[in-house]
């Protein structure tokens, strides 16, 4: 057993057994914005390590249970998370128009502050996970928030601009035939490869495009963790890849690659193999990162 899984070994035996999860709104950008927050049942006057969880494009806060079974499984050790809903996604009341990185960024911003000035929160241990778009945010998050002291990213979409979505548009002419629709009408109907229906903003590819990733996580100075699978046909494993390279030369960054996984971890049927691997090895992850001294 290695010191690592040792310690988490450890932590769930000794871990409290309940949690309280509590449905919120927060305001940002004037509007509220739904979340949840989960806090571990631990002894007065301690208090906890916190996780904010980013979501995907297109899901929800709780990601196909896949969120809500991590949010637990962090309390179980000691861990608080908070996750939201981005616009037109899950709870949310905005339309998926106003979907894009400013908005967004702007709500894991305010979920932040939100959830620092809950009691029982430890200002000093605080992590961040990111799925998918949800990992190309928390990517540029971390750069600008130096009190994030372990990111894991689930399969990023990292690349700078625009290219890592043309494979997720049908390529790069259908791509920019999509967005120049967007440009020139103010948004644009679009269906994903998963048959999910949007309704897509000019800013969404504004912010797409202008956005630097890679540029971003190179500045982070915490500790990074990027999971990928590498049968994902979604966002390439190579993505993965570049985000830890990135971050090499001022954070401490390990990359997992899952041998069979694709872009779904299991979180959406199949792979329970998978989804138990991911899950574990982030909660292990955090517990080493956010429990220590």
């Amino acid at each position: 057993m290695t010191g690592r899984a040792l310690l988490l070994t450890i932590l769930l035996a000794s871990a409290p057994l309940f949690a309280a999860e509590t449905d919120v709104w927060i305001e940002s950008r004037g509007i509220q914005v739904p979340a949840t927050l989960v806090m571990p049942d631990v002894m007065p006057g301690v208090a906890s390590p916190l996780v904010v969880l980013v979501h995907g494009h297109g899901g929800t806060r709780h990601e196909n249970g896949a969120f809500t079974e991590l949010a637990s499984m962090l309390a179980a050790v000691g861990i608080a998370s908070i996750r939201m809903d981005f616009p037109g996604c899950g709870d949310s009341t905005e339309a998926f128009t106003h979907n894009n990185m400013t908005n967004m960024l702007h709500d894991i911003d305010a979920t932040f502050d939100f959830a620092v000035a809950q009691p029982g929160v430890d200002k000093g241990r605080l992590g961040i996970l990111g799925y998918s778009m949800g990992g190309r945010l928390a990517m540029l998050t971390v750069a600008d928030e130096p009190a994030y002291r372990a990111t894991v990213l689930w399969a990023p979409v990292a690349l700078e601009g625009s290219v890592p979505m043309f494979d997720y548009f049908g390529g790069r002419e259908q791509y920019e035939a999509i967005r120049d629709e967007a440009l020139q009408h103010g948004s644009v109907a679009f269906t994903t490869p998963w048959g999910q229906e949007q309704q897509l903003g000019k800013k969404f590819f504004d912010d797409l495009e202008r956005s630097e990733p890679l540029e971003a996580i190179a500045h982070y100075r915490g500790n990074l963790l990027v999971v990928h699978g590498a049968a994902d046909e979604a966002v390439h494993v190579d993505q993965g890849r570049f985000a830890s390279h990135a971050a090499l030369s001022t954070a401490s960054a390990e990359l997992k690659i899952i041998s069979g996984a694709g872009h779904g971890f299991g979180f959406f049927g199949g792979e329970p193999d998978v989804r138990a691997e991911v899950l574990g090895a982030t909660v292990d992850y955090f517990a080493a990162q956010l429990l220590r001294d």
